[in-house]
C-alpha cells in the first residue's frame, strides 16, 4: 500500500438517454473495459475492440495512461449515472491495488482495481472508493 491523490468527490452526471451514455463513453476514449448489455458482457483490451450491442446496463472503462476511470451504472428504469474517477491533485488517500478473477471463461482472467482508503478517527481506515484499473495478466 502507498498514499496517493484522488479527485474527491468524483465528477458525475445522470442521463435518461442511452445514446448519450454511448456518446459519453466514446468521448472518454477508454483503452480497456467491460460493458454489460441485456444479452451479454463485452470485454475489450484495445480501444478499437470496443463495441455496443443493445442497451447498456452498466460497465467500467479505463484510460490507464492518465489514471482515469469511468463507471456506468443503471439507475432505475431508463436512467444512468456516469461517474468519472481521476488520480490527480486532491486529497491524499491510502491506495491498495487488488486483482479480481474474471467469473466467466470468456472474460479476461484478471481484473485490476484500485481501492482508496480514508482514515476515520473513530473507525480507522474505511474504503472510500474503488475504480477499475484495467485487465492484467499478472
Amino acid at each position: 500500500m502507498r498514499f496517493g491523490c484522488l479527485k474527491w468527490p468524483p465528477e458525475s452526471c445522470t442521463t435518461s438517454d442511452h445514446e448519450v451514455v454511448r456518446q459519453k463513453i466514446k468521448e472518454f476514449a477508454p483503452e480497456q473495459g467491460w460493458l454489460c448489455f441485456q444479452s451479454k458482457v463485452h470485454y475489450f483490451r484495445e480501444p478499437d475492440k470496443m463495441s455496443f450491442s443493445g442497451i447498456l446496463l452498466y460497465g467500467e472503462v479505463v484510460k490507464k495512461a492518465t489514471n482515469q476511470s469511468l463507471h456506468i451504472r443503471e439507475e432505475g428504469q431508463n436512467a444512468w449515472i456516469l461517474t468519472y474517477f481521476e488520480e490527480t491533485e486532491g486529497d491524499n488517500y491510502l491506495l491498495e491495488n487488488t486483482v479480481l478473477l474474471g467469473e466467466k471463461e470468456l472474460a479476461p482472467k484478471k481484473l485490476g482495481y484500485r481501492l482508496y482508503w480514508q482514515y476515520d478517527e473513530k473507525q480507522g481506515y474505511r474504503q472510500l472508493a474503488a475504480r477499475f484499473n484495467g485487465f492484467t495478466d499478472t
